[in-house]
C-alpha cells in the first residue's frame, strides 16, 4: 500500500510515513493511493472472524502488516468494542471498553502496535475504519444484520474523523446506507450539505458537547478532495485562508450529498435524550452519543427509513458524568454502578 496526500497526488509514500508523521509536511492529510476495496465475498466472510480478527485484517491491508487477532487480544483486550441493541433496530457501538473509558486509548495502543508514534491523522482514522468493519461483522454474527444488508451509521460531526471513516468504509465495500452526521448549533456542515455554502469565518458557540463545537472540521478538506478533486479542494482552502464563504461547484455538491445526511440537534435536547433513553431502555448515553442518537431519530422521522443503524459513541458516560448525572437527577458518582 502506498500513500499520497490530499494536496499532492504525484509523490507516493510507504505506510511508515503516515504512521511516523500523522500529517504530511504539506499540511494536508494522508490517503491511500489506488484502490483498497473489499469484495462482496470478503465482506460476507467477516462474520467468520472475531472482532479483533476483522480489525487486524483491515489494518494489515492498510499498513502492510501481519497482525493476528491474538496480537490485538493482547494489545486491546478480547472485547474492546461492545454493541448494545435498543429498539427499532438501533444499536449503540461502544469502542471505549478500556481502563480510560475512551476510544482514543484503544486507538493509541493500536497505533503503537503498528509502529506509529501518535494516534491522530490517518492512523487514527484507519482504526476507526477497522472498527466499523468489525462492528458489521459482529452484527452479522448476532443476526442483527443479514449478509449483504445495508446499515446506516450515525456519527458526531466534530473534526469529521468519524464521518470520513464511515465514508471510506463505504467506498471500500462495507454495506453502509446513509452516514448520518449530527451537529449542534455549530452547524456549518449542515449549511454546506443542505444549502451549498460553508462560512469559514463563523464563530464557535460553546455547548455541552465540546467535540461538536468546531467551525472548520480538519477532515472536511479530505471529503472535498475526494468528492471534487485537488482543484476544488484548493478553492476551499483559499476560502479558509481568507475567511470567505466556500461554494462548491455543482458536481462536487452532488457528490458531497450522496449518502450523507446532516442533522442539527439543539444542545437543549441532549439532556432530554439522555433521560428519555434511560426511561425507555435503561441505557445511559453520554452527551455526545445523545446528540448522535437524536440526529439519527430526526433522520428516520424525515426519511421514513428503518434500516438497521449504529450509533457510534467514542466515550463512556463516565467521561461525561456531570451532564449525565444532571439529566438523570443523580449524583455523578452513582453513574459508576451502571458499568
Amino acid at each position: 500500500m502506498l500513500y499520497v496526500t490530499t494536496r499532492n497526488n504525484l509523490d507516493a509514500f510507504t505506510p511508515q510515513h503516515p504512521l511516523q508523521q500523522p500529517y504530511p509536511s504539506d499540511g494536508g492529510g494522508w490517503k491511500p493511493f489506488g484502490g483498497v476495496g473489499f469484495s462482496a465475498e470478503e465482506i460476507a466472510a467477516l462474520r467468520e472472524l472475531s472482532f479483533n480478527g476483522v480489525l487486524a485484517t483491515v489494518l494489515n491491508r492498510l499498513f502492510d502488516k501481519k497482525l493476528t487477532s491474538w496480537d490485538l487480544d493482547f494489545c486491546i483486550g478480547r472485547y474492546p468494542v461492545r454493541l448494545t441493541p435498543l429498539a427499532n433496530r438501533v444499536t449503540v457501538g461502544e469502542p471505549w471498553h478500556n481502563p480510560e473509558w475512551q476510544f482514543s486509548a484503544m486507538s493509541q495502543r493500536l497505533t503503537a502496535l503498528l509502529g506509529g508514534c501518535e494516534a491522530s491523522g490517518w492512523a487514527d482514522m484507519a482504526v476507526r475504519i477497522g472498527v466499523l468493519f468489525g462492528i458489521y461483522g459482529e452484527m452479522m454474527r448476532s443476526g442483527s444484520l443479514k449478509p449483504g444488508e445495508f446499515m446506516d451509521v450515525a456519527v458526531l460531526s466534530g473534526d469529521f474523523q468519524m464521518p470520513m471513516s464511515a465514508w471510506y468504509a463505504r467506498q471500500w465495500g462495507l454495506p453502509i446506507g446513509s452516514i448520518v452526521c449530527a451537529c449542534n448549533e455549530n452547524n456549518g456542515i449542515w449549511n454546506l450539505i443542505c444549502h451549498g455554502q460553508f462560512r469559514t469565518d463563523d464563530v464557535s458557540v460553546a455547548t455541552c458537547v465540546p467535540r461538536a463545537d468546531v467551525v472548520i472540521p480538519r477532515e472536511l478538506e479530505r471529503l472535498i478532495c475526494e468528492c471534487g478533486g485537488i482543484l476544488e479542494m484548493e478553492d476551499y482552502l483559499g476560502c479558509c485562508e481568507t475567511g470567505r464563504t466556500y461554494y462548491p461547484d455543482e458536481a462536487t455538491l452532488q457528490a458531497l450529498r450522496k449518502g450523507l445526511y446532516v442533522s442539527v440537534v439543539s444542545s437543549n435536547r441532549v439532556g432530554q435524550t439522555v433521560k428519555g433513553v434511560w426511561d425507555s431502555h435503561k441505557y445511559i448515553l453520554s452527551g455526545e452519543s445523545a446528540l448522535v442518537y437524536s440526529g439519527l431519530q430526526d433522520y428516520r422521522a424525515k426519511k421514513g427509513q428503518l434500516r438497521p443503524a449504529v450509533v457510534m459513541t467514542e466515550n463512556s458516560p463516565r467521561t461525561d458524568a456531570m451532564l449525565v448525572a444532571s439529566a438523570l437527577s443523580i449524583a455523578p458518582e452513582q453513574i459508576n454502578q451502571y458499568f
